[in-house]
Formats: C-alpha cells, structure tokens, sequence
C-alpha cells in the first residue's frame, strides 16, 4: 500500500504549471520596409507570407495539432484507490485497509488508428496554412498588378487632362480674337470636367488598393511601396495538363482535404474497435478487520449487447462520405475551372494585342489632330474628341494587360505552380 502512494506522489511530481500569459490591449507596431529597390512580385508574395498578421495566427492553429498528436500516443494515468475503516467496535481486533491500482487500457487497443488520425490532422492543418499562406501571396501579386495598372491609368489621364487643358487655352485665345465661339469653348471644359471625376475615381480605386497591401504587409496605412513592372509567366497548354495531371499531389488544399480523408478513415476504425471499450485491468487487495489480507486482479469492460457503439460508428461512417464526395468536387471544379482560365487567357491575350494597336494608331491620330488645329484646318470638337479616344483606347489596352496578368496568376495558383509534389 506505502508503495502505491509513493508511486502516486512521485508522479505527480512531473505535473504541469500555471503561467499567465495576459492578452495585449494595444496591436503591436508594424515595422516598415526597409529601402529597397522596386519591389517585383515574387519579393512582394515573400514579405506578405512573413507579415501577414492573419498567417501568423493560422500558424498557431499547428501547435494545437502537435498537442493533439502527442496527447493520441500518451496513455491515459493509472487510477489509484485507497480506502480505510476505522474499528470503532466488535470481536475485530483492528481497523479495515483496501486499495486498488486500475490502468484503463481502451487506449491501447485504438492507440494505431488514433495515432494515425492526429498525424493526419497534423498534416491537414499544415496544408491549410500553406494554403492560405499561397492564397495570401496570390493575393498580393494580384494587388501589385492591379496597383501597377491603375498607375499607368493615372498617368494617361493626366496626360489627357494636360492636352486638354493646352487645347482649351489655345480655345480661350482664340475665343477671345473672335476666331471661335463660347460653345467651341465648352467642349473642351465639359470634357476636362468628366476626366477629372475619372482621375478621382482611379484615385479612389487606387488608395483602396494601397490599403490592401499596407494590411496584407502589416504596414502603417499609407505606406508608400515601390513596385516594379510586373513580370507574369505564360503557363503553356503543355504545362497546364502536366499541371492538372498531378493536382491533387501539390494543391494544399486538396491535400488537405486527402488528409481529412484519412483522419476521419482512422477515426472509422477506431470507433469499430472501439465496440468493446472500456477495458480495465488492475489489481487489488486490502485488510480486513480480523487481519487476513488478500489481492488480486481485476478487470472491467462492457458487453457490446445494445449500443455497441453503433452511433459513433454511423457518424464516423457520414463524416468519410462527406469528405470523399468533398475531394471529388473540388478536385472536378479546380479542373473545370483551371481550363476555362485557361481558355480566357487565350482570348484576352487576343484582345489585349488589338487594343494595344487600336490605342498606338489612336494617339498617332491625335497627335496630327493636334498639329491640323494649330495650323487651323480642324475644329476643337474635333480633336477633343480625338484626344478622349486615344486616352480611352490606352486605358482600355492597360484594363486587358491588367486582366490578363491577373488571368495568368490566378490559373498558377489554381494549379498550385511552384509548389512541390507530395506522394
């Protein structure tokens, strides 16, 4: 009896203690850039994956798995019982003792499969943060296109907006010599008017933008951020069917949905043989008021004669449906999806070559408009007009290089280009 009791305390020497670890009332202060040259794409996805407030919290969510793997190999601690009764009176000639020392080995019998399921869960968090982390990338080259594309916007409307202010000087001069009447005059404000709402809304677009990328950096709001061109690879008809061929090995999602799989098959098994659980086995013994001592074994377990587990098991059972027929619908959709972007690039790559023909022969247009009307032989109407459509065939040619960009990114994180290939 002395031996269990030492037993007991010396294990619970080994327990865990309590450490505070008080929430902050203040966000940490983000760091800046430091000075760098133009940030290109890939430089921008880095910096996103290391900063990005929300990818450190996915992070955590690991460390909750690591726990649940090491808690699924770690048996469960024996149950010690001890029991005294005093002699308070009788033929007895001294007081009663009994103890026991019950193990529960339930564990023992699921421990493969539970193990085996928190491994798999393991890894399907693992793959979900590589998810978002890929998705978070994603979305920051994304931005660095669309930031790109609106500064080029801006640019040609504040080129238009400086020939139009040169045409409705010239206009003004020659209103004011009775060469041109007030309505010549304004033709050019009322077209200068509807360029400056457009700068504001691309300006407004613009600002939007920035705060995206300020955030997904864990930057202060208006952080300035130099970006290079961007600089977007064709994804071949070659390389995208190789690509699909070995999606569900390298898209993190898909994997982590495969891994869901498997926790939720180990937990099916272990619910099967969990049928005949608990078992217990022990030994027990004690003293009795005359002084005859006795010990011996003992076992517990329960007769699978009316639930037999069978709720657990159907609930396992719907769980590894459901998932299966989640992996099949993903993995058809990410194809389905993947070959009509590709089929789009196609068709914006077609479009962006004619609009930028289209705008080159537009601006070469206005720019003998602009030479016609100094020398007199064209109105203001004219090449007001002219001047609108050469800025609209730029900004419509700088929209498609845009979308394309964008197109042609969205298809490599659809096909999880650039990440390794798992068995």
């Amino acid at each position: 009896m002395k031996r269990m009791i030492w037993l007991a305390l010396a294990g619970l020497s080994g327990c865990a203690a309590y450490h505070p670890a008080p929430l902050h009332d203040t966000a940490p202060i983000a760091s800046s850039l430091p000075a760098t040259q133009p940030l290109t794409l890939a430089q921008l996805a880095a910096l996103a994956v290391q900063r990005d407030p929300d990818l450190t919290a996915a992070r955590a969510q690991a460390g909750i798995a690591q726990a649940e793997l090491l808690a699924a190999g770690t048996p469960p601690d024996p149950s010690l019982s001890i029991g005294f009764e005093a002699l308070l009176g009788g033929p007895a000639s001294m007081s009663s003792l009994a103890g026991s020392l019950v193990e529960d080995v339930s564990p023992l019998i699921t421990r493969s499969a539970n193990i085996n399921a928190a491994k798999a869960h393991l890894l399907q968090v693992n793959a979900g943060i590589l998810w978002q982390e890929w998705q978070v990338a994603a979305r920051v080259e994304q931005l660095g296109v669309a930031l790109t594309g609106e500064a080029a916007e801006l640019a040609s409307l504040l080129n238009d907006e400086q020939a139009l202010t040169v045409l409705g000087q010239d206009v003004q001069a020659q209103t004011a010599a009775g060469n041109l009447t007030q309505q010549d005059e304004s033709v050019a404000e009322t077209a200068l008017a509807t360029l400056r709402a457009a700068q504001d809304s691309e300006e407004q677009a613009q600002a939007r933008d920035d705060a995206q990328l300020d955030a997904l950096l864990a930057l202060p709001p208006g952080t300035p951020i130099a970006l290079a061109p961007p600089d977007v690879a064709a994804i071949s008809s070659a390389q995208l069917q190789q690509a699909l061929a070995t999606l569900p090995q390298r898209r993190p999602d898909l994997l982590a949905l495969r891994y869901g799989y498997t926790e939720a098959d180990e937990k099916l098994r272990a619910a099967i043989r969990s049928q005949f659980l608990p078992i217990s086995l022990g030994v027990q013994g004690g003293r009795d008021t005359s002084g005859v001592t006795s010990a011996g074994p003992r076992v517990t377990l329960s007769l699978p004669l009316f639930n037999r587990n069978h709720p657990a098991i159907k609930t396992d059972e719907a769980a590894r449906a459901a998932l299966h027929a989640q992996y099949e619908a993903s993995l058809a959709d990410t194809r389905n999806d993947a070959e009509a972007l590709g089929q789009s690039i196609a068709l914006l790559q077609r479009q962006s070559m004619q609009a930028d023909q289209a705008a080159a022969q537009a601006v070469s247009i206005a720019a003998n408009a602009r030479r016609a009307f100094v020398a007199g032989g064209l109105d203001a109407r004219a090449e007001t007009d002219l001047i609108i459509a050469a800025g609209q065939r730029q900004r419509e040619g700088i929209q498609l290089r845009s979308q394309l960009q964008t197109a042609k990114l969205s298809l490599a994180v659809l096909l999880g280009l650039g990440l390794p290939v798992h068995d």
